[in-house]
């Protein structure tokens, strides 16, 4: 096969964004966290260049099939060109937390699975040798290099329980200097960025942090901080290790070994869970991007173990041209990720018995072998149910027999995790979904089918909803459709399908479970404080009145309306130079943010307005009374205000001038 890559990035604003070539094929490929504009830019750009197929390693927010890049993803893949997108790396986050760069119908969504192996530097102790993962700020392909003397310092409770280190409270009275403190490294409670500079304000000399629930989490970390991962049970025999003799000192490799890795061949823990914010199901589908040796700026030592959908989108989009090579063909992106989402292996939980939720893996880990060796397309590729109020429980897949004699295919059912995220009521979903066995009853028109080669049947399926699992906690069911030919080593072909229980127009969209929206007021000097009175008077060049959302559910119109307070007419959407006009699609909140802080949006008004939806720029208000509404659409609703939306008043405001 002949590879080869482009020195020279064709987008010098994105990170890494080389041309490569497999055989025939060009691949471009882009790296980095930019705005908008500059990813369009990039997409159009490679098509206009005559790429065959874009892969999108970028970071972006879950959305709606309709944000911009979506959409010029379709056109361009519309004139042939095929595109691949992360999933995110944001499994910490929760439920819908899809990234947004592969969220066409067309384009491809692609998570991340484990590697079954890695290459680690590791960290012993009491005899003991534990693979560690360096944090990205330390450097992927940068060993951790503490003297010999260097000891331990679990940071235990007083009852014996691990902490986090998310609070500087947690080390009162504690000598941590010159140790390497050992945290417990569940990220939905604060990240590491947060840890980091609490435990460097008080000198240690590192921070070992234990993966929950297996693996080894990619921490972001800071500058000039030894910060690393270690794998659960790792962490479990360092703490034994300790409370036999807390004297022992650590000691760290130089160089890596190879390692079976705690949860390799599963869905990667980072990896973002679908669906997307019109309950489609993405992710499509899982490339191995978990400890990948991977390619490195030369300064950084030219080679790192690198974790991340970033590493499976490309794994996919170079299967995707090793396939076309093959085959001698190129057919459409939607055929061939079809083709791969058909063959895919379907994985079951790190050591458990029960398969990752379709919300997770898509249709499974890429199996390029399957792909090539099939004589069996399923379509569609994937089955969207929505929810109980427009559920979809009537589908129809087509099988077509596209080998060389007639086969006979038995129809089944293969169910997979429901994921709950509001168990306990509350408004804002759970970083960590619950898993629980909501399986939907599937029957099929006809349970075996006989196809001639080269032709085709349809297949009528009837879904019926869970019976298990609440309706008022909106569970993620989820399963796989399966036709499995009667020929002995032809491989099975399957369909994901994934519904929601409940209905979700009744799905919380604002977090008030902390009081939000709110509206609080930004001081010229930046101090922030809570309006304290109705009626609060404001002057726009002193302090702005800000309004505060959190997010815990996608909406396709999120709005903040200022109306005037005497007539009650609509002025306009409140406008602001970072958020711009605050109306259209928005995704949801992250839980936390880089600094371990409950993520939000802050909108500090001062007096500009969005008048109408078409308008073409703000304009700006003058003194006098105005109302103050967070209204968000619920979804699957046709957006008829105010009876399809969310509603909160937040009272009038005064402006003097």
């Amino acid at each position: 096969m002949n590879i080869k890559t482009n020195p020279k990035p064709m987008i010098p604003w994105i990170g890494v964004a080389p041309e490569v070539t497999f055989g025939a094929y060009r691949i471009f490929g882009c790296e980095g966290r930019v705005g908008t504009d500059i990813i369009l830019a990039a997409m159009e750009m490679a098509f206009n260049d005559g790429m065959d197929i874009i892969n999108m390693s970028l970071y972006g927010g879950p959305a709606f099939k309709n944000n911009p890049m979506a959409i010029l993803g379709e056109k361009l893949i519309a004139h042939g060109m095929n595109i691949a997108g992360c999933a995110g790396n944001d499994g910490a986050q929760g439920v819908s937390m899809i990234a947004d760069t592969a969220l066409g119908d067309s384009a491809t969504s692609v998570a991340s699975f484990d590697n079954a192996y890695g290459s680690h530097f590791t960290v012993s102790y009491a005899g003991g040798k534990y693979p560690y993962n360096p944090s990205v700020a330390w450097g992927n392909s940068r060993p951790i290099e503490l003297p010999g003397t260097t000891m331990l310092f679990p940071l235990f409770d007083k009852s014996g329980v691990l902490q986090n280190g998310c609070d500087a409270a947690d080390y009162t009275g504690l000598d941590v200097k010159g140790k390497v403190v050992l945290l417990f490294g569940d990220l939905t409670r604060c990240g590491s960025i947060a840890r980091g500079n609490i435990a460097k304000s008080l000198d240690v000399a590192g921070v070992l942090a234990v993966s929950t629930p297996f693996g080894m989490a990619l921490l972001s970390g800071i500058a000039d901080l030894p910060m690393a991962s270690l794998e659960s049970r790792g962490g479990e025999a360092i703490i034994a290790a300790y409370k036999k003799h807390p004297k022992n000192v650590l000691g760290w490799s130089k160089t890596v070994s190879s390692v079976m890795v705690e949860g390799g061949g599963a869905p990667a823990d980072m990896s973002s869970y679908g669906v997307d914010g019109d309950l489609r199901s993405k992710p499509d589908i899982g490339g191995p991007g978990g400890n990948i040796y991977s390619a490195y700026p030369r300064a950084k030592g030219s080679y790192a173990l690198l974790s991340g959908t970033s590493m499976a989108t490309p794994y996919y989009a170079g299967a995707q041209a090793l396939y076309y090579q093959l085959t001698k063909s190129k057919p459409s992106g939607l055929n061939v990720r079809r083709v791969f989402k058909n063959t895919a292996t379907i994985s079951k939980n790190w050591g458990s018995k029960t398969y990752t939720s379709a919300a997770k893996q898509g249709a499974g880990l890429i199996n390029v072998w399957n792909a090539l060796t099939t004589t069996t397309h399923a379509s569609p590729d994937h089955i969207d149910l929505l929810d109980s109020a427009n559920l979809r429980k009537t589908q129809q897949i087509t099988i077509k027999n596209v080998g060389k004699k007639t086969e006979t295919y038995t129809l089944s059912h293969t169910p997979a995790d429901a994921l709950n995220s509001y168990s306990k009521g509350n408004v804002f979903p759970h970083p960590r979904p619950i898993i629980e066995a909501d399986y939907a009853s599937v029957s099929f028109s006809a349970n075996k089918v006989k196809i001639p080669a080269g032709k085709s049947v349809k297949v009528t399926i009837t879904f019926i909803e869970p019976k298990a699992g609440d309706d008022k906690q909106f569970p993620l069911y989820s399963g796989y459709v399966v036709a499995t030919p009667a020929t002995e080593g032809s491989p099975s072909v399957h369909v994901p399908y994934i519904g929601l229980k409940g209905d979700v127009r009744n799905m919380p969209i604002m977090d008030t479970d902390l009081g939000l929206p709110a509206l609080v007021v930004t001081q010229a000097n930046g101090t922030v404080i809570n309006v304290p009175t109705p009626n609060f008077v404001f002057n726009f060049k002193t302090a702005a009145p800000t309004v505060v959302v959190r997010y815990g559910s996608h909406t396709p119109d999120g709005t903040i309306r200022v109306h005037d307070a005497k007539t009650k007419n609509f002025l306009g959407y409140v406008f602001t130079s970072w958020w711009g006009a605050a109306f259209g699609p928005t995704g949801r909140n992250a839980n936390l943010d880089a600094n371990g802080k409950y993520d939000a949006r802050q909108y500090d008004w001062r007096g500009d307005v969005w008048a109408a939806a078409n308008a073409t720029a703000p304009i700006q208000l003058g003194p006098g009374s105005y109302n103050l509404v967070v209204a968000n659409q619920k979804r699957l609703t046709k957006g008829a205000y105010p009876g399809d939306y969310e509603v909160f008043d937040l009272g009038t405001i005064v402006v003097s001038a």
